[in-house]
């Protein structure tokens, strides 16, 4: 069983919380009827929309990432806290969109090896409610590249060819 807290420090089974919001047979802890948070998919389109919000800022040429308005820097410093609470607790697309982030680096410090990190998780396959999924191809390739480049971590062609191979 894997046990997930919730805010009011109540524990449960991770897959019975998630079948509730699910079902949206309750959207409440059981036993004190707190609200209970998003689930990892609310956090990460929570965070996700944000982001795409102050991205499509600086696409029209509103903002730039380097100057972000107070506010806006304060938006984006919650989207990307909320995808990383996603992304630590193992949702793929969270990693994905947080490796970009911090490669660009996007209204955050630069942090390559962070960058690295994350497409190395989001590359490898991993058991999801005990079906086998296969790394996501483009964080592969991304880190792959990193490898042979020795960006955000030591080169190593010989690893590189490994992820270039998945």
């Amino acid at each position: 069983v894997e046990p997930v807290s919730l805010p009011c420090s109540h524990a449960y089974c991770r897959k019975c919380v998630t079948e509730l919001r699910d079902k949206k047979v309750a959207q409440a802890c059981p036993l004190c009827r707190e609200e209970l948070p998003p689930g990892l998919d609310g956090l990460f389109d929570l965070g996700y929309r944000m982001y795409m919000r102050i991205n499509g800022m600086v696409v029209r040429g509103e903002v730039t990432w380097a100057s972000l308005p107070p506010a806006t820097q304060h938006e984006q410093d919650e989207a990307v806290a909320m995808m990383t609470e996603a992304a630590d607790q193992g949702h793929l697309m969270a990693q994905v969109n947080l490796a970009d982030i911090y490669a660009s680096p996007h209204g955050v410090e630069m942090n390559k090896p962070k960058a690295f990190e994350l497409y190395s998780k989001a590359g490898t396959a991993r058991l999801v409610d005990g079906v086998e999924h296969p790394g996501r191809p483009g964080s592969q390739c991304n880190v792959a590249i990193m490898l042979r480049n020795g960006d955000g971590c030591d080169r190593d062609f010989e690893q590189s060819f490994h992820w270039f191979c998945k």
